[in-house]
């Protein structure tokens, strides 16, 4: 004779796997709802990385000419001309922001220290003052660059040995100066005279956009090296 099982056992039986399945089912659901969110709090918490800032200084500007060359050009136009090209290719430098005390033909005075005080606020890293020199001999050749404080010397010898190579011109060397702009910002700074603009030989040259290309590439790889780029 066949013995039947009991009902409730049955029962018993049928609810016990169906505890187990729903135990089973929230885990993986938690795992899952614990693993996304996890990741969406990465994605989200990720902070952009801090830029260097660079400030380029086109030295002179608007009822300020500057030297005035062989050719009656004015040194204002040439520092401006070779500020672009640098701005350019450190914009292209994912870890530099650039900024310029001037974009255009504009007069900055020199009261109020206006141009280490932008510079200054915007709690630069390094900043580059571009100028071209002059002299009553128009024989004087030669690239030379100034720094004021201690701090600045480093930057300012590792620039300058970045442009002389790339200019071609003598070698006049650095010379702590109490420029303003060298004086009044707090990073390290350094005044770059590209070279004689009362020269013929070296004003051509310097009003060249080849030229002017290969010096503003030379202050690009200065920066980098000095900031170990």
């Amino acid at each position: 004779m066949r013995v039947k099982k009991p009902v409730r056992f049955s029962l018993f039986i049928l609810f016990v796997l169906a505890i187990i399945l729903m135990i089973s089912a929230c885990r993986n659901h938690y795992i899952n709802v614990g693993n996304n969110t996890s990741s969406f709090s990465i994605n989200n918490n990720k902070e952009e990385e801090a830029k260097y800032i660079v400030v380029i200084d086109p030295g002179h500007g608007g009822e300020d000419p500057g030297a005035t060359g062989v050719s009656g050009k004015y040194e204002k136009d040439f520092t401006l001309s070779l500020s672009k090209k640098v701005a350019q290719i450190l914009e292209e430098e994912p870890e530099i922001e650039v900024h310029m005390t001037r974009e255009d033909d504009t007069f900055i005075s020199s009261k109020g220290s206006l141009r280490a005080t932008f510079a200054n606020d915007l709690n630069a890293d390094l900043y580059i003052s571009i100028h071209g020199n002059t002299f009553t001999d128009p024989d004087l050749s030669g690239t030379q660059s100034y720094y004021f404080h201690d701090y600045s010397r480093s930057f300012a010898e590792g620039m300058h040995q970045h442009v002389v190579n790339a200019t071609g011109f003598t070698d006049q060397g650095i010379k702590e100066e109490n420029y303003y702009v060298l004086r009044d910002t707090k990073m390290p700074s350094v005044l770059l005279e590209i070279g004689y603009l009362t020269n013929a030989l070296e004003e051509q040259k310097m009003l060249r956009d080849d030229f002017q290309e290969t010096i503003a590439a030379s202050i690009y790889m200065g920066i980098k090296e000095y900031l170990d780029l």
